[in-house]
């Protein structure tokens, strides 16, 4: 399985709470000091971070200015989507899901449902499609979806995606689990499409709101 960059997280995550915070905007100057005093990480490993982040289209470099929050478009967002579906349908087709670790996904399903804050449920969301893949060794496709996931993050808080409208495709992923569970694993590709194709319309849905309260 793919071994995920600590310290990327670590970034990543700090950039999307100042999102959320609304302390980070579109355009709005990355403060590279300040993240490596406020997280403890070296200021060359924020700065292999930002690169990395930007040359995934989360963010912009300007030459002698720094790194921006890179405006979002509808079909930046369609794209990830669409990405994201072929890649990780791809690799759940190829997993052998005979001992299928049914509890400790449902486990992540209830806390998805109890979860109250949309920056928790994100992430929660992202580990649930995670534990899928657990036994996965394509780790080549496993890094493309790292990026997405981590694209996706910004997005959605960006957006300012609506939980409710989240909440309301759980049970999507809950016969996507019990098709698993039942060895029917076209069935939970299908389903597994539906639940990407319900989240892109959310997530188009919130940017449409966004762009209309700036009119």
């Amino acid at each position: 399985m793919y071994i995920i960059d600590v310290q990327y997280t670590q970034i990543s995550k700090y950039l999307i709470g100042e999102i959320v915070s609304k302390r980070l905007a579109e355009n709005q100057i990355i403060q590279f000091n300040e993240i490596s005093r406020i997280t403890g990480i070296s200021r060359f490993k924020v700065n292999e971070v930002l690169c990395s982040l930007s040359k995934n289209e989360i963010l912009k470099f300007i030459p002698n200015t720094g790194y921006f929050l890179k405006p979002l478009n509808l079909k930046t967002i369609q794209d990830t989507f669409k990405t994201l579906i072929l890649l990780e349908t791809k690799l759940i087709e190829s997993i052998d899901f005979d001992d299928f670790d049914f509890e400790s996904n449902l486990f992540f399903l209830n806390k998805l449902k109890k979860e109250e804050h949309i920056r928790q449920y994100l992430d929660l969301n992202l580990t649930f499609h995670r534990s899928l893949r657990l036994k996965s060794t394509n780790t080549t496709i496993e890094f493309f979806l790292e990026q997405l996931y981590t694209k996706l993050f910004f997005i959605d808080v960006m957006v300012h995606i609506d939980l409710a409208d989240l909440k309301a495709i759980l049970d999507r992923k809950f016969e996507l689990l019990e098709s698993l569970r039942n060895s029917k694993k076209h069935s939970a590709i299908y389903m597994l499409k539906l639940i990407w194709e319900d989240h892109l319309q959310c997530t188009t849905n919130a940017q449409r709101k966004l762009i209309n309260t700036r009119v």
